[in-house]
């Protein structure tokens, strides 16, 4: 969906922070279906879901106005405006947009269900609340998609037969960013499907050794992520605010390691906010699925 705007900038996000309500001003609003309408606002800690990496879905919740009017979401997306030309892009033409051509920036998109017109909201100040609990288990899980990529390197290192120069912040050839084809995100699970193909095979990697050990490798996994869930090291988003196009990297401390992943998602806050993570490998014609399961300390 193509729309024209006066927008200027990108949506400013506290969501990275851990936020779960603010403040924003109403600069957009369209109507999408029946009942129901894009609303856009100059600030938000809703966390969208993105349009390049698109492994973590938007957060629901709701928005207030100072009439005392609420509306719920039910789901955030990634738009893109081109604050020259002043078009808005929504949906599937965010993917067909030529980034190189005009000035793109990315704005949250609020999926609001609403029999009302929208439109005399524009200008006015909302607060915006997301949904908790929705908002911590998939921070759970996504932690934990973070702390079983790093221990799928570990515990492949050994299946390397040459030197790799892509490294992870332990040292350790980064299978996970070079073989990973698709990652979903749910309520405390994650799903990632890994491609062993010919060019790693060229790189050193040994599939077929790796295969006839994945179950044990499955252990081996889980032992690591066992021994770093004790620590219960603090873990961060920085910048914790600014605008959603921001490059943001998720930090934590691992046995005296620290480590950075660029990352676009939410999290906990600590290692100690997760119970128990458990980790399963299944192979594949030309690789294996890694689906990983967290558990949220605070709702056992």
């Amino acid at each position: 969906m193509k729309f024209e705007t006066s927008l200027k900038s990108g949506t400013f996000v506290t969501f990275p922070g851990g936020a779960l309500t603010g403040q924003g001003r109403i600069e957009f609003a369209a109507p999408y279906a029946e009942d129901c309408w894009f609303i856009i606002a100059d600030q938000t800690p809703v966390h969208p879901l993105s349009s390049r990496w698109p492994d973590q879905p938007g957060d629901l919740g709701q928005i207030t106005f100072a009439d005392g009017a609420l509306f719920n979401f039910t789901d955030a997306w990634t738009g893109l405006v081109d604050t020259e030309a002043g078009v808005l892009l929504i949906g599937e033409e965010v993917n067909l947009a030529r980034k190189g051509e005009g000035d793109w920036q990315s704005v949250v998109v609020h999926i609001v269900q609403s029999a009302q017109n929208m439109h005399a909201y524009v200008g006015q100040e909302a607060r915006f609340t997301v949904d908790p609990h929705r908002r911590k288990a998939l921070s759970v899980a996504h932690t934990a998609a973070h702390l079983a990529a790093l221990a799928l390197n570990a515990a492949s290192a050994p299946f390397w037969t040459k030197a790799f120069s892509n490294v992870d912040a332990f040292g350790r050839p980064n299978l996970d960013k070079a073989a990973i084809q698709m990652s979903s995100i749910q309520q405390d699970l994650s799903t990632d499907i890994y491609r062993l193909g010919k060019s790693l095979k060229k790189k050193g990697f040994d599939r077929d050794r790796f295969h006839e050990h994945i179950e044990s490798l499955g252990a081996e996994i889980n032992s690591i992520i066992r021994s770093w869930l004790k620590s219960e090291a603090l873990i961060s988003v920085t910048p914790p605010e600014g605008l959603l196009d921001d490059v943001r990297l998720w930090r934590s401390n691992l046995n005296g390691t620290e480590v950075t992943i660029p990352c676009g998602g939410t999290h906990v806050g600590s290692l100690s906010d997760i119970s128990q993570i458990e980790v399963n490998l299944a192979p594949t014609e030309d690789g294996f699925v890694m689906t990983t399961r967290g558990q949220n300390r605070r709702l056992m």
